[in-house]
Parts: structure tokens; C-alpha cells; sequence
């Protein structure tokens, strides 16, 4: 199943490498953060994390702490490397305690890391500061299939699709929630609607849609 992105990232490659020009020798917190996010998008994971590392004892002018601990969170999440990662990412929510992104990039890493009750905590918190976000939803939905509370899914997966009518992963991951509570019609509905929106994971949900309608 489909869910949010693996975390949330700050900025695009070509804003950072916009700003690294205007940085001067003297901000060298900062440039060896912007480094390091440059390396972090090559994909240099353990380059970047020393950078950003160094770029910490260095200090910064012009970007946040939490910012950067959120990179260092996401370096860590890549190499697979879990406990590091929710150490940096509830170093950033320790800056800022109501800035949802922090919130989903620690709640995706528990979830990464196999504690779906924690990470689903987080996903309620983040919702309550921000309830209209629609993909959190469907990725709470997804989470709720997780746990087998497929008719609690469904109640996220509507709201997703409430909010956002284009999000295939809501209908598609939906269809399969409709059908774990036996509700096979609706279930043909939303992975129809799924598919006219493009899901890719279509053939997949429909296989276990069958499987369960067949039992």
C-alpha cells in the first residue's frame, strides 16, 4: 500500500544551490549544511552526515537548527539506520513541537521502523494541528489496515478523498478497506475511481480484493 512519501523534504536541490551563492566564508555553519544537503540529494548519505554534523559544532546564521536535524534524520532513514533517524527527527520536533513535517517525519520513521502504535499517535497530532491535510489522512487510513481496523480506514481514507478528490492512493487503498469489511460493490467503486486517477498499485489491490470476495 501506498503512503505518505518517506518523509517530508525543506527545500529542492535548485533553492539550495541558489542560496549556497550567496553564502559567504564566514557563514561556514552554513555552507557546510548546504553541502550537505547537496550531498544528501547525490545521495552521498555518509558524506552528508558529517557535514551536517561539523555544520552543528560550526553553527548557523541564516537556517534552523531543527532543519537541519531534519536532514540528519533523513540521511539516517535512508541507510535504514531507524533509531538514529527518530533521534534527529524528534530533535527537530524538540524546536518546534507544532510544525506538522516534523511530526510526519518522525510518526513515517516509527512506522518504518515496525511501531505502527507510535507512529500513529504522531499521525493523529499532526492532524489535530492541521486536519485538512489529505494524504496524512490516507496514510492514517493505511496505517488503520496495519492494525486490522479496516472500518476506521475507511473513515480516513473518505476524509483524504473529502479534501483531495484527486488522490488515487485514498480510492485505491480505500477499495481494499471496503473490502476487508466486506463491502465488495464499494470497494469495485473506488478502485475504478482509483485507476481513472492513474493508481499504480492497481492490479495488486484488485487481487486481494478478489481473494477476500472468493473466501
Amino acid at each position: 500500500m501506498m503512503k505518505l512519501k518517506k518523509y517530508i523534504l525543506i527545500w529542492a536541490i535548485a533553492c539550495v544551490m541558489f542560496i549556497l551563492g550567496g553564502c559567504s566564508s564566514s557563514d561556514k555553519g552554513d555552507l557546510l549544511f548546504l553541502n550537505g544537503v547537496e550531498d544528501y540529494n547525490n545521495q552521498e548519505y555518509a558524506s552528508a552526515i558529517e557535514k551536517m554534523t561539523n555544520a552543528e559544532t560550526e553553527g548557523l546564521k541564516r537556517y534552523k537548527i531543527g532543519d537541519l536535524y531534519t536532514y540528519l534524520g533523513h540521511c539516517y532513514s535512508e541507510m535504514n539506520m531507524y533509531g538514529n533517524a527518530i533521534t534527529y527527527y524528534q530533535m527537530a520536533l524538540d524546536q518546534d513541537s507544532d510544525k506538522v513535517e516534523y511530526i510526519v517525519n518522525l510518526a513515517i520513521a516509527y512506522r518504518r521502523s515496525g511501531d505502527n502504535e507510535r507512529a500513529m499517535d504522531l499521525y493523529i497530532q499532526a492532524l489535530e494541528i492541521n486536519p485538512d491535510y489529505a494524504e496524512l489522512n490516507s496514510s492514517l487510513g493505511s496505517l488503520y489496515i496495519l492494525e486490522n481496523n479496516p472500518e476506521q480506514a475507511v473513515i480516513y481514507f473518505n476524509k483524504a478523498i473529502e479534501q483531495d478528490p484527486g488522490l488515487a492512493v485514498a480510492y485505491g487503498n480505500g477499495a481494499l478497506a471496503y473490502a476487508l469489511i466486506g463491502d465488495f460493490e464499494k470497494a469495485d467503486e473506488y478502485l475504478e475511481q482509483a485507476i481513472v486517477r492513474g493508481y499504480s498499485n492497481a492490479d495488486a489491490i484488485r487481487e486481494r480484493i478478489d481473494a477476500l470476495r472468493n473466501k
